[in-house]
């Protein structure tokens, strides 16, 4: 692998100006846009999907209105064109109900195995979760293999004005605008990533998390400056699963992962997603863009069924600086 410095006059994002008409493609924002005329009951060509995946590589958020996929195989098929998809498999091992039957969709609604809306008093592990994910993050950051695609589907929606938002912010853009300085600094440094540190920030009276520490909770390592390869573009790498930096003082590691996580989180980073209607899908690069969920007075009143496919990262930083043996111990049933 090249290393940043060698690789920091990155090439331009790829154009789509001259692709096949195949889709129409509407920026929204430098990272963000909304794509029409795709097809998701229709077999992928191979043209087709050099197309598709050029424009991924240039916005890290497209956004389907209306027209994704009907059903969850469509998802499921759709999402296998872009690599190996995670699973829920071990969820269900360990005795976690999954309301969907297929391994493949991560159901992130508010329903419960009954179909119902889930009484938060009831469920602290749910409120758990969800104020975790309103923390910006990059899906999957705490595993030894990490996300690349993220793909959710909406399926119900609550009323419009009732919250449920998903917002994105450019890593891209956030690493170009760091002083040379700071760069040069963070070039080939390696960050450690802890589900439970996300938990403990984001839930601090819980007593769930109140007597587990981070670094004795399993670790993984990934670098915090990288080339998001599709791009050729550097991009930053730090989310709310990151603790501490490898090698260095760790309060000293825990304030510079503060600073370069301030610095992503400025508003001029960021879109905001409204979802409007069922069958909305939205589509995002967790290794260029982070996301967050937000929370609102539709939860515990209002009906919210989300389900997200999720694609393991191809590309050389997919397993970060961890083991796969590990991995594979971890993935085999």
């Amino acid at each position: 692998m090249a290393t940043l410095t060698e690789t920091r006059t990155a090439p331009p994002t790829i154009s789509v100006a001259d692709r096949p008409s195949t889709l129409t493609i509407k920026p929204i924002a430098p990272f963000a846009a909304e794509l029409t005329g795709l097809d998701f009951s229709k077999p992928v060509s191979g043209s087709l999907l050099k197309e598709i995946n050029d424009i991924f590589a240039t916005y890290g958020v497209v956004i389907v209105r209306k027209n994704g996929p009907t059903t969850d195989d469509q998802l499921i098929e759709f999402a296998r064109h872009f690599g190996e998809l995670d699973s829920v498999a071990q969820h269900r091992k360990q005795g976690i109900g999954c309301r969907v039957p297929q391994d493949e969709i991560f159901d992130v609604g508010n329903l419960n195995g009954d179909d119902q809306i889930i009484d938060l008093s009831k469920d602290p592990g749910k409120v758990a979760s969800g104020n975790g994910n309103s923390l910006w993050h990059a899906d999957g950051s705490f595993n030894p293999r990490r996300t690349s695609l993220s793909m959710l589907r909406a399926v119900e929606l609550p009323p419009k004005g009732t919250g449920g938002e998903t917002e994105f912010l450019d890593c891209r853009a956030a690493y170009a605008d760091l002083s040379e300085e700071m760069k040069n600094k963070i070039d080939g440094l390696v960050a450690f990533h802890s589900l439970v540190h996300n938990r403990k920030v984001a839930n601090p009276d819980s007593p769930l998390f109140k007597d587990l520490e981070v670094l004795k909770s399993p670790l993984v390592k990934h670098k915090v400056a990288q080339i998001h390869e599709p791009s050729g573009r550097p991009t930053l790498y730090v989310t709310s699963y990151t603790h501490h930096i490898d090698g260095m003082d760790l309060e000293e590691g825990k304030e510079l992962v503060k600073e370069l996580f301030q610095h992503v989180q400025q508003d001029k980073y960021k879109i905001t997603h409204h979802w409007e209607e069922p069958g909305d899908l939205v589509i995002w690069d967790n290794t260029s863009v982070l996301h967050r969920a937000t929370h609102g007075a539709y939860e515990g009143k209002y009906r919210r069924d989300m389900r997200r496919v999720s694609v393991f990262d191809p590309s050389s930083y997919g397993f970060g600086l961890n083991s796969k043996e590990d991995y594979w111990k971890q993935a085999l049933p």
